[in-house]
């Protein structure tokens, strides 16, 4: 079987709506971008700080999945290909676009049972440009 799940400004728009509701004080927006944040930027950042943006990103995943109706469907064995869609066309290396804090939030989410070697056999990472519709396309293949 074959999933297709897709993170776009739209996804991100429902997200803020949901997040600002549940915490109405807070201005800034938790997820900035369709896409995840490069492995040079939070390998940068000082801990408390990585810690702070890795949560964020969990929180919006394990609502992500929820919204997709996929919360505890507890994915046995799987492969994963991430397509990143950038905006611009500034070059960007394909492997710092691990998706860490994604597969943490699909794994907290029981959408996949964990993302180590057992159960996630295969990663793909791919990368192209959408000035229109930045994203990310998620295939998982179980």
């Amino acid at each position: 079987m074959e999933l297709k799940l897709t993170i776009d400004n739209k996804t991100l728009e429902k997200y803020n709506k949901y997040y600002f509701k549940k915490f109405p004080k807070r201005k800034k927006i938790p997820i900035e971008s369709p896409t995840h944040p490069s492995i040079n930027k939070w390998m940068i950042m000082k801990r408390p700080m990585m810690n702070d943006l890795k949560q964020k990103w969990k929180d919006f995943i394990i609502w992500f999945v929820e919204e997709q109706g996929l919360t505890n469907k507890k994915i046995e064995k799987c492969q994963m290909t991430f397509i990143n869609y950038f905006k611009t066309k500034i070059r960007k290396d394909c492997d710092n676009t691990v998706p860490k804090f994604i597969l943490d939030g699909m794994a907290e989410s029981g959408l996949i049972i964990d993302d180590d070697s057992l159960h996630l056999i295969k990663l793909t990472l791919e990368c192209g440009y959408d000035k229109e519709r930045p994203r990310t396309d998620i295939l998982i293949k179980y």
